[in-house]
């Protein structure tokens, strides 16, 4: 099966040695991949994935003492996202099918954009400790017609993507895509 669509993802930032939590605003980004399903006693399934995309969010302040502040303009980054899926089929025939899923996620970041600001100044990549990769967990919906299918997703980052010693910032996102079954 091939697929593509788009997604909208947002960072959470969460401050070291706090409990506060920010969330960026929501950036329209994309993903194209394919995967393969494997079916078993007719309603079960798992669905090996592997896709590029990009995820991120934008504008985001916080302060993280009475002098410290951040403005975070974007933080964003291309990744291959290999995620299995385990799910349940209903109503299944040869002209339509409901699923429901879940599972793991381990994305490969390929790339990172990080434009964060400290009182002002700019913070240099170098200041930042990135990761080249990371662990989400996604659940979803999806149908299919004959041999389309479309799915919606949410994804939460299980595990912080970049590290500075204020802060740490994880991923989240709702995605929808479409995909043609190949055979």
């Amino acid at each position: 099966m091939l697929f593509g669509g788009f997604n909208s993802s947002r960072t959470i930032t969460e401050l070291t040695g706090s409990r506060e939590t920010f969330f960026s605003e929501a950036k329209l980004n994309y993903n194209f991949g394919m995967a393969f399903r494997f079916e078993f006693a007719n309603i079960l399934f798992i669905q090996p994935e592997v896709y590029f995309t990009r995820k991120g969010g934008l504008a985001n302040a916080f302060r993280v003492n009475p002098t410290d502040t951040f403005n975070q303009q974007e933080v964003s980054a291309r990744s291959i996202d290999l995620p299995i899926m385990f799910g349940l089929r209903f109503f299944h025939s040869d002209a339509f099918c409901l699923r429901f899923y879940g599972g793991p996620v381990v994305s490969y970041l390929i790339d990172q954009n990080v434009n964060v600001d400290k009182n002002g100044l700019p913070i240099t990549f170098d200041d930042i400790r990135a990761r080249t990769h990371a662990f989400s967990a996604q659940v979803g919906a999806g149908f299919d017609i004959r041999r389309f299918t479309f799915d919606v997703r949410y994804e939460y980052g299980l595990s912080a993507m970049h590290r500075h010693s204020d802060f740490r910032t994880r991923y989240s996102l709702i995605s929808f895509t479409l995909g043609i079954k190949l055979f």
